[in-house]
């Protein structure tokens, strides 16, 4: 009898206990609030652009015509997201910057194995920004962007250049510079990459902090409008030109960008190279399709 009592306990218990555990493992997902998107969506290309500035910033002779012409409170819709032009491009420390990485990165390629590492076939740099990154890496298993593939190559020669540092940006902007005037040509038809693309428009879009803002809710919603002394602009053409120099005198990947517009809407920034971080650069990169690379570029 006793035997049959404690037999009957234990199936309960066992059977309590899995269902507490089944509870457990279907839980919905936290509660996200997102900011809407504009009327036909976010899609990659930059002639999709929602905020009707396109026209405005399509080309430098265009960006040039307008600068001239466009009242202050337009200038916005040039689109350039840096000093107002007319601006010396010669002149800034981006160039500084890529000479520095200059100097790394024929150190590290003395035998062409850095090359070879970041996917450039007989050393040519040619076309390796605007062409392959980001892209779908088989060997590690997810998507990389460039500023990652530097620092796994230059450790794979025991040097650090740690995702988001000086020296890694630096190296960036200066194989970066090999694409420059070529159109930025992200692959989302590689499924890995559309699927990234899809989780990055996700992010852009989640709100979050104290402030419950998303990165839309800037770039999207408050696009042409006043927000503390600046107008935000579109995020279609932005990532063609990044890493940059910040003139707070500061190279800056568009990564490091992230943390730093994390912070400004009180939200905890993820770690550089993070895989989100990644999605997103996948997203503002097929925001960026068809907009040519700029190295080294300039900006606020």
């Amino acid at each position: 009898m006793m035997k049959n009592g404690i037999e009957k306990i234990t199936a309960v218990s066992l059977a309590i206990g899995l269902a507490l555990s089944a509870a457990t493992t279907t839980q919905a997902a936290p509660y996200r609030e997102y900011t809407p998107l504009p009327p036909g969506g976010l899609e990659p290309g930059v002639q999709n652009d929602f905020s009707g500035s396109y026209k405005y910033w399509k080309d430098g002779e265009t960006v040039a015509k307008y600068a001239a012409t466009l009242p202050p409170e337009e200038r916005w819709k040039l689109n350039a997201k840096e000093n107002d032009p007319p601006v010396n491009e010669a002149l800034h420390g981006g160039h500084i910057a890529m000479d520095e990485g200059e100097a790394i990165y024929e150190r590290l390629n003395a035998n062409g194995q850095f090359a070879k590492c970041l996917g450039a076939k007989d050393n040519d740099l040619t076309g390796l920004r605007a062409n392959h990154y980001p892209h779908y890496d088989a060997k590690l298993g997810h998507v990389v962007g460039l500023e990652e593939m530097i620092e796994r190559c230059a450790a794979k020669q025991g040097e650090k250049l740690l995702n988001g540092s000086h020296n890694n940006s630096a190296v960036s902007i200066y194989i970066a510079s090999f694409s420059n005037g070529m159109p930025l040509n992200v692959d989302l038809s590689d499924p890995q990459l559309k699927a990234a693309f899809e989780r990055g428009k996700k992010l852009f879009t989640q709100r979050g902090g104290w402030t419950n803002f998303s990165c839309a809710t800037c770039h999207v919603s408050l696009a042409g409008k006043k927000l503390r002394g600046q107008t935000p602009t579109t995020p279609y053409g932005d990532a063609a030109h990044w890493p940059t120099y910040r003139v707070k005198d500061e190279i800056q990947s568009l990564h490091v960008r992230f943390t730093e517009c994390n912070r400004n809407s009180g939200v905890q920034p993820l770690k550089v190279g993070s895989k989100e971080y990644t999605d997103l650069e996948v997203f503002l990169s097929g925001l960026s399709n068809g907009y040519p690379v700029v190295a080294p570029s300039l900006r606020y």
